[in-house]
């Protein structure tokens, strides 16, 4: 039996470093709709140093950092254009509008109170709008 047989990889979750973590919360409950899945403190009385994210099957990891290093994480989406213009409409930091790619993806880019960079994009066979197959493979 080969190694792969044994196992397999199922999700990753990136790990972004900010400097608040509750502000980091908020601001991606009320501009992204995620939801917090998870919080931990060293004592109930301290502030939050990891908060765990969730938005479908997506999830991002929050860690404090006095010094947070900024990153970026990709995020494909079933519906980018939809989600962009409900996510345009709570006014997040688009740091790049949704436009299609040379790659064949159609993006868009916000970034964090803390400058990580999220890109959300799907592919454009999967658009059913004259710019790509469309989901059901039809032309």
């Amino acid at each position: 039996m080969t190694d792969a047989a044994r196992y397999k990889l199922e999700v990753v979750a990136p790990v972004f470093p900010v400097a608040d973590v509750r502000r980091s919360l908020e601001y991606y409950v009320a501009q992204l709709s995620f939801t917090v899945a998870f919080q931990w403190a060293d004592r109930p009385e301290d502030p939050v140093r990891y908060a765990i994210l969730q938005s479908g099957k997506c999830e991002l990891h929050l860690s404090h950092s006095e010094h947070p290093v900024r990153t970026q994480a990709y995020v494909f989406v079933d519906g980018v254009s939809a989600f962009y213009e409900a996510v345009k409409a709570r006014a997040p930091n688009i740091t790049c509008e949704i436009e299609d790619q040379p790659w064949e993806m159609r993006e868009f880019e916000v970034a964090d109170p803390d400058g990580n960079r999220l890109i959300f994009g799907e592919h454009l066979s999967r658009l059913g709008d004259g710019k790509g197959e469309g989901k059901d493979g039809a032309g």
